[in-house]
């Protein structure tokens, strides 16, 4: 049975031996060791006991409920335990940053082999505890933090490449409709958001050059309300597809196209799927979703944690060729979109995989040269 680790003033994890993270010093060059409490570990770093053994926590900064990033990232937890029958613990933070450090202080202080977290929210807390706790490993399954510590291991998806074929996806239902214009709710104007928009506009020229694409904030992942508003606002204005990447916000633009009768696409995790039973209305109007494969992420590198082959002190760049990150191919998108642009997307998915076609990296971009990208399109 899963545990999950209430969320008091410090998220303090209950009914846990408070056992410090210790275990000796690394030898230098060891840098996919992974210690933990050390038991069961060889030489090489490989945990040598039975994976049921293996104890493993993830921290989400953030709330569950969102029907996309954090809830992706829950579902590691039952992957986990399904495949490899450890037990997995989670705490839950919310969006308080104050909370990230006690709740990393206390799952250091319980012993755990690997430390498992998702996002950029908490990446001050996790540099601080990092350092104060050399020897435990952390892996951050979705990250952006440029200066790693030596004792983190950050996966970093390619948003560029999944909202790539949003775009694409949202440039043929236009076409199809008979329009020249599609839409884009970020939660807020951020690096980490804007990688999506160029992406997103990338993969809708590949298809209409023209195209314009209207763009806008919420100013927040979990303001639902505005997030309804901005979608409202946009749908308005003439505009029948948006692509949101705005966490719990988005639920917000799903809502609006359901009320405006158009469409949208999801982000992170298939949110069609996840609302067909609970909102088969907002499902319906969900033409994809530009997944990130977060369980499953989680599941190729805690095994690679357990086999001592992760290389911790770097952030290392998951995409499309590797099966991070795609676009969900369910029962909406199969009614939704006609046959032939399936194909095109399916055809423009392979000449990225296979290098013919390369997504612009947002990484580097001056908020001038962004500035530039999103204002040559705006409609």
């Amino acid at each position: 049975m899963k545990k999950k680790i209430l969320l008091w003033v410090t998220c303090i994890v209950l009914g846990m031996a408070a056992t410090a993270c210790a275990a000796p010093e690394p030898e230098e060059g060891a840098g996919t060791e992974n210690t933990g409490d050390g038991a069961g570990e060889g030489a090489s770093g490989k945990f040598e006991g039975d994976a049921k053994d293996y104890k493993v926590a993830l921290l989400i900064p953030g709330s569950l409920g969102d029907k996309s990033f954090f809830d992706a990232s829950y579902e590691a937890v039952g992957l986990l335990e399904k495949e490899y029958g450890m037990k997995v613990d989670y705490v839950e933070c919310g969006s308080d940053a104050s909370k990230y450090y006690p709740a990393y202080l206390d799952l250091c202080q319980s012993g755990y082999d690997l430390i498992l977290t998702v996002s950029s929210n908490g990446d001050d807390a996790l540099a601080q505890i990092a350092e104060e706790y050399p020897d435990q490993k952390f892996i951050n399954l979705d990250g952006e933090m440029d200066e790693i510590p030596a004792n983190v291991y950050m996966i970093a998806p390619k948003n560029n490449e999944m909202s790539y074929l949003a775009g694409a996806v949202a440039a043929l239902k236009a076409q199809e409709l008979g329009e020249q214009a599609i839409g884009f709710v970020g939660g807020m104007d951020i690096p980490g958001i804007n990688e999506f928009l160029v992406g997103y506009i990338q993969g809708a020229q590949q298809i209409l050059p023209d195209i314009k694409v209207q763009s806008s904030y919420v100013g927040s992942f979990t303001d639902t309300a505005k997030g309804k508003e901005n979608g409202l606002l946009m749908y308005n204005s003439g505009i029948s597809v948006i692509f949101t990447a705005a966490g719990q916000s988005g639920i917000g633009v799903l809502d609006a196209a359901v009320q405006s009768g158009k469409f949208a696409i999801g982000v992170d995790s298939d949110q069609a799927m996840a609302l067909k039973d609970s909102q088969p209305e907002m499902a319906n109007v969900i033409i994809t979703s530009a997944i990130k494969n977060i369980p499953e992420n989680a599941l190729l590198i805690v095994k690679k944690a357990m086999d001592g082959e992760v290389k911790y002190g770097t952030k290392e760049y998951y995409g499309l060729k590797e099966g991070s990150v795609g676009l969900a191919d369910n029962e909406f998108y199969q009614s939704l979109m006609t046959e032939d642009a399936r194909k095109a997307v399916d055809e423009l998915k392979e000449k990225v995989i296979s290098g013919e076609i390369e997504v612009m990296e947002t990484m580097g971009l001056s908020t001038e040269e962004l500035a530039e990208i999103r204002d040559s399109v705006r409609p």
